[in-house]
């Protein structure tokens, strides 16, 4: 870990914001940077206009999202870490890719019903059993997967495949009514 990153893991949506460029984080990095300014000009400049009690709240506040960001931080960084260097994680979700591209629905299922019994919060996996949901007619099965997947922390950063995934689901839907009309 370079000591750049270690700084950002302290302040609370800096490295998400500075290095993954997730916007949602920057009015939690503004809101702490106004906590924070806050706290060093009462307790620096204007130390007559304030009680002690109230600076002390506010510097326990400052260490405390900075405590709570830093843990934060570096337990998704490990994480992140662990998943994308399992090497039975990752043969087990290619093997999914293959049998999805092949068109090997249960197959494909099977494997990745595996591979998120392991590990919940894999996105990845929980993203292409919705398409094989999808794939294999199973509409609502893979609707209720998607909106799972949207409850997963991790699933911020998969926004964009998130909601091309329901756009696709819609568009399957509405082409099944018609051709059923």
């Amino acid at each position: 870990m370079r000591g750049v990153s270690r700084i950002t893991y302290v302040w609370p949506g800096l490295y998400r914001l500075w290095y993954q460029g997730d916007l949602a984080a920057l009015p939690l990095a503004i809101a702490f940077a106004v906590l924070l300014n806050a706290v060093l000009l009462v307790s620096f400049l204007r130390t007559g206009d304030v009680p002690g009690s109230w600076r002390l709240i506010g510097w326990g506040a400052v260490v405390a999202l900075g405590s709570v960001s830093a843990w934060r931080g570096i337990r998704g960084q490990a994480t992140a870490a662990n998943s994308a260097n399992d090497p039975q994680r990752q043969d087990l979700f290619i093997r999914a890719q293959g049998e999805y591209l092949k068109g090997h629905w249960a197959e494909a299922q099977g494997l990745l019903e595996q591979l998120i019994r392991r590990q919940p919060d894999d996105v990845e996996s929980h993203l292409l059993l919705s398409s094989v949901y999808r794939r294999s007619g199973r509409r609502e099965l893979s609707r209720r997967r998607l909106t799972q997947v949207q409850r997963l922390e991790s699933a911020e950063y998969w926004r964009w495949e998130i909601q091309r995934e329901f756009a696709l689901l819609d568009r399957s839907e509405s082409a099944g009514t018609q051709a059923a009309q």
